[in-house]
């Protein structure tokens, strides 16, 4: 669609869109069903001191990420998709785009498992009926499919549904948590390192990160575009987290409609949580059919968006969700190095409509790779900088570019 500027830098004149809703859209997508398990994961390996300690930092890396990469996005003005052009090559970005298209129609298909399941366990308890969990996937895949082919506008104003729901709940789980009379007990020890722990928190929003510059791009200043950023991904992301840790922990479940019951609200409440995933899908869509029209410029937009949620719903039917951990760990290796690049081009390189990179730029490339290996290196080996993969890789992507933008500024030198 020409409003949503898939190939081309968005005009000045149409740069116009509040700062808020990005936070509204932000706040809406970590509300829902992945932070609540992934809260009571951290609760259950961590213990509720030591959880804290792994949101916060994992809060703090995410929201530092998003908010460089959002700037870059309101500077150049351009789409996830033409940064990486400009940063790997018009065939080198190809590659990126494909892993972006895949773990985004990968998330698609998480949250889609998410809801199939929610609806299935949420009808059972509430009314005693069994649907099972195909019919609830393949009508949010439809719905998450019908809003993504209005494009930009309607995506805008989607959590004026889904937020006040998501947030009334988060307000109630709070409450409850804080009231309640068992007290949360300590791990003894962690069950997995706290930085495995701090990259599945940083995973769990990297694509979002990466992708913010499809947003941020319709922003008018970069100041006001940061600071929505930097409040949604800060206190906002780390006290939902830090709540749902805790409701696990006082509950003793780590199954969102088991942890909600068991905080003594009704079980027709769960029906709720899929509301959240719903906008969590329609982000991941929106941004994966932006991607794969750049990689496939024959495709129109709403070939691309009704191909890419058949796919992603054969993978929610295959059980995707099943391994969403591990999926958010290896995300938060395989992407920070890939955002520190991407921010870099969007803050320095000359990004106009007919500006055009070189084929192939494998400097990048090779500075990506080294990034995922420090990251791999740190998660797997124990050998980092920081102890924490995910800053690791993207310090050494960051390093990367400057010290070759070091050599190529004294080569310069040397010839003037």
């Amino acid at each position: 669609m020409s409003e949503d500027y898939a190939r081309e830098p968005v005009p000045a004149a149409a740069a116009t869109r509040p700062a808020r809703s990005i936070a509204m859209v932000i706040s809406n997508s970590i509300m829902g069903v992945p932070i609540i398990i992934l809260g009571a994961t951290i609760g259950r390996d961590y213990g509720l001191g030591r959880g804290l300690i792994v949101v916060m930092l994992g809060c703090a890396i995410t929201a530092f990420i998003a908010a460089m990469s959002a700037f870059a996005g309101v500077r150049s003005r351009c789409s996830a998709a033409l940064l990486a052009e400009k940063t790997f090559g018009v065939s080198g970005s190809r590659l990126l785009n494909v892993v972006m298209a895949v773990a985004l129609i990968g998330w698609f298909a998480v949250e889609m498992g998410f809801i199939g399941d929610m609806v299935s366990a949420s009808v059972k308890d509430a009314l005693g009926l069994s649907i099972g969990r195909v019919w609830g996937t393949v009508v949010a895949a439809g719905i998450v499919g019908a809003v993504t082919i209005s494009g930009i506008t309607l995506i805008a104003k989607a959590p004026l549904l889904f937020l006040p729901f998501l947030g009334c709940l988060l307000c109630a789980v709070f409450a409850l948590t804080a009231t309640a009379t068992a007290a949360p007990a300590e791990a003894a020890l962690p069950a997995v390192s706290f930085g495995t722990g701090v990259s599945a928190v940083v995973g769990n929003y990297i694509v979002g990160c990466l992708i913010m510059p499809d947003y941020s791009r319709f922003v008018k200043t970069t100041r006001a575009a940061v600071g929505a950023i930097v409040i949604s991904l800060g206190p906002v992301y780390a006290l939902v987290l830090g709540t749902y840790a805790a409701a696990a922990l006082v509950t003793h479940q780590d199954v969102p409609a088991a942890i909600l019951t068991g905080l003594g609200l009704p079980a027709v409440v769960a029906l709720i949580l899929p509301i959240g995933l719903l906008q969590n899908g329609i982000m991941c869509l929106y941004s994966a059919a932006l991607t794969v029209s750049s990689l496939l410029r024959a495709i129109s937009w709403r070939t691309a968006t009704i191909a890419l949620a058949s796919v992603g719903l054969v993978l929610a039917l295959s059980g995707a969700n099943e391994v969403f951990i591990q999926f958010l760990v290896m995300l938060g290796i395989v992407f920070p190095p890939a955002a520190a690049l991407l921010i870099s081009t969007g803050l320095t390189a000359d990004t106009s409509a007919g500006s055009r990179s070189r084929d192939w730029n494998w400097v990048s490339l090779v500075i990506w790779a080294a990034g995922i290996v420090a990251g791999a290196a740190t998660n797997w080996l124990g050998v980092g900088l920081t102890g924490f993969p995910a800053l690791d890789g993207f310090i050494v992507s960051a390093a990367g570019v400057a010290l070759t933008r070091m050599r190529r500024s004294v080569r310069q030198a040397e010839v003037v």
